[in-house]
Order: structure tokens, then sequence, then C-alpha cells
């Protein structure tokens, strides 16, 4: 007897059911062992999860408390949630994540929501998730791959939220994302964007950064500037809706327009001090490659990525008026070159076959360094010198090896003589002759020639560009050749100059050109003849050791060291001129004669203090070191090539009592969690007795006479001309700072023709009085007020000279004029 249908359904049914239970069951336990899989082969380590890897920028800080410069790989700074404006906290919460504060890493409504619309209306990734995916996932390339990756955001997300408060993982998710235009961060996407500090952003512009977030690149507001505007709206409505924003609010916003106008992408060469951090990059390198400074793990600090602050001893405020200063001056000065140049060719002025060639060579090696030359040459010889390569290994071809291997197949023997002259090595001519004896010659003389046509098309061919000039954007758009603007920047005046505290050392400012986009080689520390800025050493010698008085007379009038003074040691007999070539013939005081830079007296000093090594040995004292200074007398006119930096160092002893003190830029470096991992050690001692220190300084002032009027400090100082007007010096310096100025071109033969235009009067002195007047006018800094000189408490030394009758010996004049070394004012 069959069942009835009734009791047939009944069982079906529960059979149906029991199926779904087990199902479900199975789709649970499924579930919970891909999640403990998860968790337990596939999730990051736990101190990969509790200390996530950042690359955040390391920052530099002025003494002025501003943060003027950062280097970073990203360009990130890292925020505490406490200093975050609640603006973007309210605007991320509202717009990614409306109950972020409820849920623990999954919102389960979001997600029902997002699969039951297919992700049409929203997505379900939480703050917490995003995070995740931030930091440990990849963008998924298949569906089935996106639901594996989203699965192991679920686990890492609820892991996350075990491991830190909402408050941290909001910060942290503000500090990861990606702006865009190597902004990483919130903090560095509202200076980029907007040209302020995050927390001085407004409703309106924190909607735009947040709007970003769901494509940085789509809703960018200076790629897309619609898109931003409609999503920075969107975000605004989602404020409304969750309460932090009204909706009268809310209508009076959406319709401002989203201002750029201080969208500035941050690049080296913007901003204060350029040169300046250029230089403490590099010497930050070598610091942190010492095994003095490492991480705890014993790892090494990375600069770029590892958030560290460093505490400089520049103000942004003497900085700024010291890069004023010096637009103001080089600009002028540069207008002035070019007028005097006029018509005339630097290639060729005064200037025999040698030096013609030597210039000519100079510029077709700055052709050389150009990327467009680089190009070129890559275009055309890459590939046959992969040939080569590959063929030969080992072999690497210069320029200067093609045009030999050219030279020898036009005239066999060439490389031969090389070799026999020993202008080249055999390792290099066997090279030479394996590549002309191979089936590459004839391939790269044919693409060696096509680029040569290239080069001389490309480089010779007017062309639109920007180049440097001295207006308020830095360059100016000009049609020329690429030579042509190379010689135009050749042309170009340059200036180094370093301000320094003389009683703690702190570097204040450093100008180490006039532009670093354009002319990137630093001049603070580059090494230059010095001139006259070298007198007080001798001057300083001639009144410690051999007791002469700033009244002390010499008559001005020709001197010479003679060959084979026991002495100095000479082969033939030197006798140097004054810088206009003439001698007065009058008796001046030692005090009148540093004043006028009278090289005859310098050599005089030289012949009775007797020896070279007593001024080395106080040059060595005073901070410079020895090995730069030759061991011939004449050095007492400024053959030796010192830098700005050298120069500033040894006059802190004249304006600090005699003491020098050894210049320093860095005060300390933290790392990312304010651990101090570097402090500097000050550095000073006496180099010269107060007493014979203050006559120097008396005197310096007699020589800064001039420009006294023009200051309001207490001021002594020296200029400096080198042969040829080459280099401008001006050494000045007050009780409260030393500044140290080299003016002049980057090759010898950018320079002025006349004493009159290239004495370092005119080059350097100018500047020194323009950045010391506005330093006095800045009421924030107190320069000029109240600082004056030390006077020892006993003076070893009379400088009334009305109380002197002596007159110093003349030296004999039956000598025939010597080679001038130098011609100095």
């Amino acid at each position: 007897m069959s069942k009835p249908a009734s009791s047939k359904k009944s069982l079906l049914s529960g059979r149906y059911f029991r199926y779904l239970v087990y199902a479900t069951l199975l789709g649970i336990a499924i579930i919970m062992l891909t999640f403990l899989y998860i968790s337990k082969m596939l999730l990051p380590d736990t101190e990969e999860l509790e200390n996530p890897k950042y690359e955040i920028a390391s920052q530099f800080v002025s003494a002025d408390n501003q943060v003027f410069g950062k280097i970073f790989k990203f360009n990130r700074e890292w925020l505490d949630y406490n200093d975050i404006n609640p603006v973007i906290i309210n605007a991320l919460v509202a717009t990614e994540d409306e109950r972020y504060f409820s849920h623990s890493g999954i919102d389960m409504r979001g997600t029902g929501r997002a699969i039951f619309f297919v992700g049409k209306k929203g997505g379900a990734s939480t703050i917490t998730q995003q995070l995740a995916k931030l930091f440990f996932t990849q963008r998924a390339s298949s569906f089935v791959k996106r639901v594996w990756q989203k699965l192991k955001e679920w686990v890492i997300a609820i892991e996350f939220e075990k491991r830190y408060t909402k408050e941290e993982i909001l910060a942290m998710y503000l500090n990861k994302s990606d702006f865009l235009y190597d902004a990483v961060g919130i903090g560095a996407a509202s200076k980029t964007y907007f040209g302020k500090d995050q927390r001085e952003l407004s409703v309106e512009e924190a909607a735009v950064l947040i709007g970003m977030l769901k494509n940085p690149r789509v809703y960018n507001p200076k790629i897309n500037p619609e898109n931003s505007f409609n999503r920075r709206n969107v975000v605004l409505k989602q404020m409304v809706k969750n309460k932090f924003l009204s909706e009268d609010e809310y209508l009076n916003k959406r319709v401002k327009n989203i201002n750029m106008a201080n969208f500035k992408r941050e690049v080296h060469y913007d901003g204060v001090a350029p040169y300046f951090r250029a230089e403490l990059t590099k010497w930050l390198k070598k610091l942190l490659d010492e095994d003095d400074y490492r991480k705890p793990d014993g790892s090494k600090y990375n600069l770029y990525t590892d958030g560290l602050k460093i505490y400089t001893t520049i103000d942004t405020r003497i900085q700024k008026y010291a890069e004023d200063a010096m637009f103001e001056h080089m600009s002028t000065l540069q207008a002035k070159y070019f007028k005097v140049w006029q018509g005339k060719n630097f290639l060729t002025y005064q200037a025999d076959k040698n030096k013609q060639e030597v210039r000519n060579k100079q510029l077709v090696q700055m052709m050389k360094d150009s990327d467009r030359y680089k190009l070129i040459r890559a275009t055309h010889l890459s590939k046959i010198m992969n040939d080569i390569s590959n063929a030969y290994e080992g072999i690497r071809l210069t320029d200067n090896d093609i045009f030999r291997m050219f030279e020898e197949d036009k005239n066999p023997g060439h490389i031969a003589k090389q070799v026999k002259n020993k202008s080249l090595s055999q390792v290099e001519a066997d090279k030479c002759r394996k590549i002309l004896d191979s089936e590459y010659w004839s391939e790269l003389k044919t693409q060696w020639n096509k680029m040569q046509k290239a080069v001389s098309t490309s480089f010779n061919t007017k062309i639109k560009m920007r180049v440097f000039a001295y207006n308020e954007y830095g360059e100016k758009l000009v049609e020329m050749t690429p030579m042509d603007s190379i010689k135009y920047h050749l042309q170009h005046l340059q200036l180094g100059s370093v301000a320094v505290d003389p009683k703690s050392g702190h570097i204040m400012a450093w100008v180490g050109g006039v532009n670093h986009k354009y002319f990137q080689y630093d001049h603070v520390n580059s090494n230059r003849q010095v001139g006259s800025t070298i007198k007080p050493f001798i001057y300083s010698t001639a009144i410690i050791e051999n007791a002469m008085s700033p009244c002390y007379k010499v008559r001005d009038e020709k001197q010479c060291i003679m060959a084979n003074d026991p002495n100095f040691n000479l082969s033939k007999s030197w006798c140097p001129s004054n810088a206009d070539n003439k001698y007065s013939g009058e008796e001046l005081t030692l005090r009148q004669a540093l004043k006028e830079s009278k090289n005859s007296i310098s050599v005089f000093l030289m012949k009775e203090i007797g020896n070279v090594e007593s001024v080395k040995n106080l040059m060595g004292n005073l901070g410079i070191d020895k090995n730069k200074v030759p061991d011939y007398p004449s050095i007492c006119l400024g053959t030796p090539e010192l830098s700005a930096m050298d120069m500033a160092t040894a006059y802190t002893a004249f304006a600090n009592d005699g003491i020098v003190t050894r210049p320093i830029f860095v005060t300390r470096i933290e790392d990312k969690n304010g651990k101090v991992i570097y402090s500097s050690v000050p550095e000073q001692k006496r180099a010269i007795n107060p007493a014979y220190n203050y006559v120097m300084v008396n005197m310096l002032q007699y020589v800064a006479e001039p420009i006294k009027n023009k200051v309001k400090s207490q001021i002594g100082g020296k200029t400096g001309t080198t042969n040829d007007y080459k280099d401008g010096w001006f050494i000045g310096f007050s009780p409260d700072i030393v500044i140290s100025t080299w003016v002049g071109g980057d090759q010898e033969f950018i320079r002025f023709t006349s004493l009159a235009d290239g004495q370092g009067a005119v080059m350097a002195r100018p500047f020194f009085v323009n950045l010391l007047s506005k330093l006095e006018n800045d009421n924030r800094l107190n320069f000029g007020k109240n600082s004056v000189f030390m006077k020892p408490e006993e003076e070893l030394v009379e400088m009334d000279c009305s109380k002197y009758e002596h007159i110093g010996p003349s030296s004999e004049d039956d000598f025939n004029s010597g080679t001038v070394d130098f011609d100095d004012f």
C-alpha cells in the first residue's frame, strides 16, 4: 500500500532541510577552516603586524623650528592621531566607513549590501580592510583571486583591530595613503595640493583630499578638476548625512571652486637652502654608514625611508635674507659682466693657442655631460657597444678610445707613439688594436659618424628652451641652440658664502651658488685661491712672533726674497709687485699697509718672520688644514686654495677673542620615535692670545672703515682678489657673525677684465653689507645691538701710533722685477 502524497512531501522537505543544514554547517566549517588557514599560514608574522613598515621621509629642521626640507623615497611625514585635523577624520569616516567606530574590522552590514547589489551601491571594505590592503595585499587580476584576497584582508583587518586602537588605525591609514605627485600621507598631500599644514585645511579642502582616496588619479584636482569637484561634494554630502556638517554649510561649500593656486610638487632644488640640503644629504649618508650610528638590531638607518629628524643650525630667516642678498648683488654684478664682455669672445680673449684649446675642450666636456648628448650617444652607440662588450669581456670604450682608433686608422703607428711617450698604457693600446682588427670596427665607425652628425645638428639648431634668469621665476623662455645655452650658463658668475656664529660655531646660512636648478656645484666647500684674505694671518704671525706693532712703519717699495735664501730655499729670486704695479715709496704703518693690501709689505713681513712654517702653524691653529698650504713664501699673497668654510673657520678667532670655533651644521639627529642617535660636540680652542687678537681686530676694523657707516654693528674684514680677477673675496665679521664670501666663475676665464670691476671690494663685499644690514633691520634677530669686540684686560701691544717714532728698515731696491704671482687689492 503506497504512502500518502502528503507524507512523501514531508519526508522530502525534511531531507532538503537536513541537506541545507549540512550545507550551511559545511560552509561555516569551510569559512572557519579558511580563516584558520589564513591566520596560521598566510598571515604576516606578529612582528610585521605590530610594526608595519612605513617609508617615512626624513626631515630637515631649522634652528627656528621650521621643516625646510625633506629627503624621501616617498614624500611622507608621520602624523599621530592627535595631530590630525578633526575635519579630516570626520570626512574620512563619513565617506569611507560610517560604522567605523562600531565594527571590529569587518562591516557585515556593508558586506551583505555589497553582495546583494553586486557592489553597485558601494563597496564593503572598511577603513581597517583598506589599511590591510595597503600594507599586505596587491590588486587581484581575477575574480577568484579577488575573493581570496578579500578573505585575507578580513583576517588581517581583525588582527589589526586586536593590536591597535581605532584612532591608531585611522592615523596609519592617512599616513599610508598615496596622493600622487610624490605626496604620500595626508600631511604631505596638504602641503603639495594646498600649500599649507593639514591642521589649517578648510572643510572643503579636506573633502578634496579624502575624495582622492577612492582613486587618486581619477579624482585628482590637478589632473581631473571636474571629477575632483564632484567627488568633493559627495564627501561633503556624506558629512551632512553623518551630522558633521549642516545642510546650510553644505549648500555654501558645494559651489566653491577648488583653489589650486598654491599647488607645488616638492622638488629638491626648490625651497630654502637647496645647496645646504644637498651637501647635508651627502654628509648624512657618510655618517649613517659608520658603525657608531646603527639601529638597535645592527642594521643601517635608511635616510630615505626611516623618518629621521635632522636638527640643523640653519636659521631660515637668516638663510632667506642671505639668498635675497645674493640675488640682489649677483643680478647687478652679472649685468655688469655681460656689459663688459659685450662684443668680446670669452673663449679667445687674451688666450694663446694652448689656452684656446683648453677652453674649447672644457666647452665640449660640458656638452658631453649634458643629458641631450648622452641620449644621442646611447641612441647610436648602445647596440654596437653591447655587441663589443659581449664579444670581448671587460672591454668598455670611451670617446677618447674611439678618437684614438680613428687616428690610428688614418695614421698607422699613432697608438705606438702614444705608448712610447707614455701617454697611453700597453693595456689600453691592446684594447684599441683588438677592436680595430675586429669585425665590429666598421659598424662602430659608421655609428660614430652618424652620432657626430646628429650631435652637430642637435646642438647647433635653435629650439625653444628655458634658461636661468634673474627674475621671480629663476628662468626664462628663449630660443637658442643648446650649444649657446651651454655658453650662456658657463658665463654666469657664482657665489659661495657661509654665515657662522663665532661663539657657538653654528652655521646660520649657507649659499652655495646662484640657482641650484641650473648650477648644482656647491661653492662653500670648493677650494679657490684666497688672495689677500690670507694677509691677516701673516700680520698676526709677525705681531705674535716678532713683537711688531700695528704702528711699525715700512717703506712701500719693491721687496724680494733672493734665490737660495736659506730660510726659503727658492731656486730663483722672487720680487712680486703691488696690485697696481706701483710703489708709493712712502713709509706706511702696518695698520695702513693692511688696509691698502700692499703686497710689498706682506713680503717684507714674510722675510722678517723668516720662515713659512710659522705662518702655517698659525693657520693650522685657526682650523685650516696645513696640507692645503704650500711651503713657499708666496702664501703671503694668497696662493693657497682654500674654501669659504675654511676662511670662516679661521676668522671665528678674530670675532671671538682669539678662540677658534669649528663650524657645525647639525645639532642632533632623532629616529622616528624621537630617540637621539647623534649629537654634535662643539669644538673650540685658543688660537691667539686675547691681547694680540685685539690688535688684529683693531687693524681689521680699520681695514673695514669704508663700509662701517653702512651697518650698525662693529665690524672688521678683509677683501681679496686673485690674478686676472678670477676670484673676489670678502671675509667680514662682527661680534655676532662671520660671513665668508667668494665670488667668481666656474672656470678661471670667466672673469672681469679690470681691477676696478674684478676686485673683492666690488665682487664680494657688497653682499656682506647687504646681508648684515638685513639682519640688523630685523628686530627678531637682535643683530648689532650692544655687541662689541672684547677688549683684553692687559694690552701687550701699544696701538696709539702717536707714541711711536720708529721707522722700520727699508728694503733694498736694486733687484730686477720678478714674476707677479698675485695682483691683489
